[in-house]
């Protein structure tokens, strides 16, 4: 280690902003990666000598700091045969390495039908990534790679090989043996060791890795320096404070209003509405009464000791308020106002302030510029939006925009029939943060599954340490917003240039076991499906519908676009399917349930049918397609309760095509008796893929 180190610092010290391709196979060598045979010769003597040792065909190339890409300026000749080919190569690249300040290295030449990369970049939010893909002078054309933030595991490095597009070329193919992925293994988890012990080291790029007879041989590398970063954030959590937030026996809304529609007022007509147990507080200069609770005119008249305080003020009031507040004892406040860095620059001055005044006081701060937070089992609220009485359930969000305390609240409870055990706006992050609030979620008992929406991690370190933690026996879901790739244009490496944040922030959740979502309805379809049915088992799906046309698509959709299956049955139930049906209809997985509707009526056709798939052991979960219309009739439905009750491991989930009507009519059965609907028949799919892979992460970890 410190010879490795020496060569680094040697490095630095002269001035150097990549080491030479020999240093630079040095400290790979030193973790694990494995190097073609090579020599450096400062003579034709010395070069005939290497190739003669080695053995032709050689490679011969310019080694110097100061070339970043040998390729692109013509300082590598492969395929070098014999010594005459040898001479004249030499004699071309030796006056170009004088004037590089490098030598000429002499390799052996490695056959192989396959070419990997791998490589490290330091993210300034992240710190080191690794890289893994399919490699040569196209790699970032065939964009073909994954990463793992460090420090990785070796189920973290294996999981690599198998996300790639191109991962068939790692097994027997075309007659060649597969690829040693423990050998593999082992370098990727090397170059996480590298990026943890030399800060220095800024990238690296091994390109590429050719296999030959099954093991991974570098042939080339390039190790990029730089001026160490700042350690990513990973502070010790502190969640006994949100006891505060969630289970407040004492709250003061400071702010409060007599004005119907103020936010001032909304707060409390929400604290009364959800009939909050503890002590209820409000101040007001004016004092009097609002809604029957008696309104302090100060802060300093209040008793001492409230667990929490909600501050509806200006934003100039704040750095005041939190001060006054902790003199009197108040250590846990949710602050509704905006106006601060979101704003302008004075908003940002004003925010500096206040994060000084939390940290000189230790009072614990959500917000400000939150919306509010939610906690049904203590029949709380802190939101300022109009919305009564909020159901109870056992999905729990985070969210770093206002709107899951506020409208997009509204529409679950009066668009949808499943409740919410927590919800936590995140506002500008200025003391608590996501980290802190899975963390109490993971805890919960009354919290199933993590919903999650943001927009940037403030610990990223802290949230992948927590979240590999809590995924392990809790579904967690994240919507990421803000999306964008960061520029590579000064990029010296092929890793760097592909390491967009986005890429890196997939990387992340998929090491957390975190499943990632990509549209923004989803954060509630997904949370109705896991609100009343269990996760999928697998991912089998069958699904019976009126339609051949839709048994097609749907079924293009499902193997296609997603990660389900549509197996077949196994030929008992296929029989049985059969025996449903009149002849005419070859019943088999998806099963075209329409002309057995016709003959035996709806309700028995979809009750058979839904029974025969849910027993079969290929078949993870149902989906039916039901067509309602007055034409053709409606059924009394409850033989999908039942059906639920007789496979309680199976999910079943109800879509539609017909009437708007007859739709609406059935999801306001269905769903409060624990069946999910879906308008879309797209929709159920989507959320059996999303729930199957939460599933997979809670396994594999």
């Amino acid at each position: 280690m410190k010879e490795i180190q020496s060569i680094i610092d040697k490095a630095i010290s002269n001035g150097q902003k990549i080491l030479s391709e020999l240093d630079s196979k040095a400290v790979l060598t030193a973790y694990g990666i494995p190097f073609a045979r090579e020599k450096l010769v400062e003579s034709l003597v010395e070069a005939r000598k290497a190739a003669g040792d080695i053995g032709y065909p050689v490679v011969m190339k310019v080694s110097s700091e100061q070339v970043a890409h040998k390729t692109e300026l013509g300082l590598i000749e492969t395929g070098i045969k014999d010594e005459n080919e040898l001479e004249i190569t030499f004699q071309r690249f030796f006056q170009r390495a004088k004037e590089l300040k490098g030598l000429v290295l002499v390799q052996e030449m490695v056959r192989g039908e396959r070419e990997l990369v791998m490589g490290m970049t330091r993210k300034a939010r992240f710190g080191p990534c690794v890289m893994f893909g399919l490699g040569g002078i196209f790699t970032e054309a065939l964009d073909d790679v994954a990463f793992r933030v460090a420090p990785l595991e070796e189920h973290d490095a294996l999981a690599m090989m198998d996300e790639i597009k191109g991962r068939k070329i790692l097994d027997t193919f075309r007659g060649m043996v597969p690829v040693d992925r423990e050998q593999l293994g082992a370098c990727l988890l090397g170059l996480g060791k590298i990026g943890l012990e030399h800060p220095a080291i800024h990238e690296i790029d091994i390109n590429p890795i050719i296999v030959r007879d099954g093991q991974p041989i570098a042939v080339d590398a390039l190790v990029v320096l730089g001026v160490p970063g700042k350690k990513p954030s990973s502070l010790p959590p502190s969640t006994g404070y949100l006891k505060k937030f969630f289970e407040p026996e004492s709250v003061v809304v400071i702010g409060a209003s007599k004005s119907p529609h103020k936010a001032g007022n909304d707060v409390i007509l929400n604290i009364m509405a959800n009939g909050y147990e503890g002590k209820l507080y409000l101040v007001n200069p004016r004092g009097g009464e609002i809604l029957g609770h008696k309104v302090y005119t100060s802060i300093q008249e209040l008793p001492d000791g409230i667990d929490l305080g909600i501050v509806i003020l200006p934003a100039a009031a704040t750095p005041k308020t939190i001060r006054e507040c902790a003199a009197k004892g108040i250590t846990a406040l949710v602050l509704a106002a905006g106006g601060f860095a979101e704003v302008d620059e004075q908003g940002k001055s004003l925010q500096e302030e206040t994060v000084q005044v939390i940290r000189e006081t230790g009072v614990r701060v959500l917000g400000p510029n939150t919306s509010g937070h939610i906690s049904t089992p203590h029949k709380f609220t802190s939101s300022f939006f109009p919305l009564g009485k909020i159901r109870r359930g056992n999905i729990s969000y985070i969210a770093q925009t206002g709107n899951f305390a506020t409208h997009t609240m509204r529409y679950i409870m009066s668009g949808e029939n499943f409740g919410v055990a927590r919800v936590a706006g995140l506002g500008n992050k200025l003391d608590i943060e996501e980290s802190e609030i899975l963390e109490y979620y993971a805890g919960d008992p009354e919290t199933r599954a993590i919903f999650i929406y943001l927009e940037s991690f403030k610990y990223p370190g802290r949230f992948l340490e927590i979240a590999k933690g809590v995924t392990k026996y809790k579904p967690v879901i994240l919507f990421k917003g803000g999306v964008t790739a960061e520029g590579a244009k000064a990029a010296v490496a092929h890793t760097a240039a592909i390491a967009s944040d986005d890429r890196v922030i997939d990387a992340v959740l998929r090491q957390a076991g975190i499943v990632r979502i990509h549209r923004y309805s989803h954060l509630f379809l997904a949370a109705k499906a896991v609100s009343s049915m269990p996760l999928p088992k697998g991912n089998r799906v069958s699904f019976l519908a009126p339609s051949g046309a839709m048994l097609v698509s749907l079924t293009d959709f499902c193997t296609g676009q997603l990660k389900l299956r549509v197996p077949a049955l196994e030929e008992t139930s296929r029989r049985r399917l059969q025996d449903l049906s009149p002849d005419f209809i070859r019943m088999r997985n998806p099963v075209d349930i329409w002309a057995t509707a016709l003959a035996k009526g709806m309700e028995t056709a979809y009750y058979e049918g839904t029974k025969i798939v849910l027993s079969d052991p290929n078949i993870d979960a149902a989906v039916l397609v039901l067509m309602l219309a007055d034409e053709t009739g409606v059924p009394p439905l409850d033989f999908i309760i039942n059906l639920a009750r007789e496979y309680p491991e199976k999910p079943i989930y109800v879509t539609f095509s017909g009437q708007k009507k007859h739709m609406d009519s059935a999801r306001d059965f269905l769903e409060p008796r624990g069946v999910p609907t879906f308008p879309l028949i797209e929709e159920p799919f989507e959320v059996l893929d999303i729930l199957y892979r939460c599933r997979s992460m809670m396994e594999n970890r």
